[in-house]
């Protein structure tokens, strides 16, 4: 790293041709395969519910095993103990993710439509595409600033219930899923809870809702991704790593579903497709239980919280000219 803790960035121009196509498209073409899984199932008769969870399961394959055939240099190995951990949070934000939606946040939505009279902004007769095209675009809008919030107000309830999202010090497939559950179904809400009250057709958002959770999986992983251009219109692995960077001067890519509005609001940051800086959440403790599933469900919650910053360093700078040092010294 050079004297700004940048992150430095190799070029796999010297490499085969082959290799590069893998670097750039493998993690691309699980997002379109798993999206071809999720048509198939759903037009063959298999519920949206059922057809979201088999179909993950070609991207949950596919990532595991790139995972080991081509893993990204320069991210640290994850430490002992902690795979229980995040496997749990898997099985946790996978139902929160995928069934709350349809189950829960769908018709809540729905239900606060026919309260305000709210179903009829949707344009109709638009084409499942369209319809589905939008939602993304709308739960994406809205989940984007709700994750710069997040990041940007301090330790508020926003920060403390996704800072357990930032608390690895790894960056894998698992980790992508350590979300507090109250942090996913906020994100649900938002996202798609806004759609069923502006009247949005069930099966668009549910194609919405799937197309996210692929996305959050393929940006959450150690493949040795170097998407490049890709990562304008999705976020990718080489993209997303350097959102979870400790150095302030890397703030930036709230994109959940697309980097669009990254882009639009100026807060787009390039990709490292080799080495990254060091990964981690600037308000916890060096010595945050990285293995203890209740712990981290409890983070957010007074005492708790606490003891996850008891020994974290005492101020949170979010500007890109902040001093790097202390920055460095937390994340020794």
């Amino acid at each position: 790293m050079g004297a700004e803790g940048s992150c430095e960035i190799a070029s796999s121009e010297k490499e085969a041709l082959p290799v590069r196509a893998v670097h750039a498209l493998a993690t691309p073409a699980l997002l379109v395969t798993s999206m071809l899984a999720w048509i198939v199932l759903w037009t063959t008769g298999v519920p949206p519910v059922a057809s979201s969870l088999a179909a993950s399961i070609v991207m949950v394959a596919g990532l595991l095993l790139l995972e080991r055939v081509t893993p990204r240099p320069g991210l640290g190995p994850r430490p002992a103990g902690t795979l229980r951990s995040d496997v749990a949070f898997t099985a946790t934000t996978t139902m929160v993710a995928i069934v709350a939606p349809s189950w829960l946040v769908i018709p809540l939505g729905r239900a606060v439509a026919a309260e305000l009279g709210t179903a009829r902004v949707w344009p109709a007769g638009l084409p499942l595409w369209a319809s589905a095209l939008a939602a993304v675009l709308v739960a994406d809008l809205t989940s984007y600033w709700w994750h710069r919030l997040q990041h940007t107000t301090g330790e508020s309830w926003l920060w403390r219930l996704h800072s357990v999202h930032h608390s690895p010090r790894h960056f894998d497939f698992w980790m992508g899923a350590r979300v507090h559950p109250l942090d996913t179904l906020g994100f649900t809400i938002v996202g798609f809870g806004v759609l069923a009250a502006l009247g949005t057709p069930r099966t668009a958002i549910e194609i919405a809702v799937f197309f996210a959770a692929m996305v959050g999986a393929v940006h959450h992983t150690r493949v040795d991704t170097d998407c490049r251009w890709l990562n304008r219109v999705i976020p990718f692995a080489d993209h997303h790593v350097v959102h979870h960077s400790i150095f302030p001067h890397d703030a930036g890519n709230y994109g959940n579903i697309t980097t669009l509005f990254d882009g639009l609001f100026g807060t787009y940051r390039a990709p490292t497709p080799r080495s990254c800086a060091p990964v981690g959440a600037w308000s916890l403790a060096e010595d945050f239980p990285q293995g203890a599933y209740a712990f981290q469900l409890l983070t957010p919650f007074g005492r708790f919280w606490r003891r996850a910053t008891s020994s974290a360093a005492s101020r949170h700078v979010d500007a890109p000219s902040a001093d790097h040092a202390a920055w460095r010294s937390f994340s020794r």
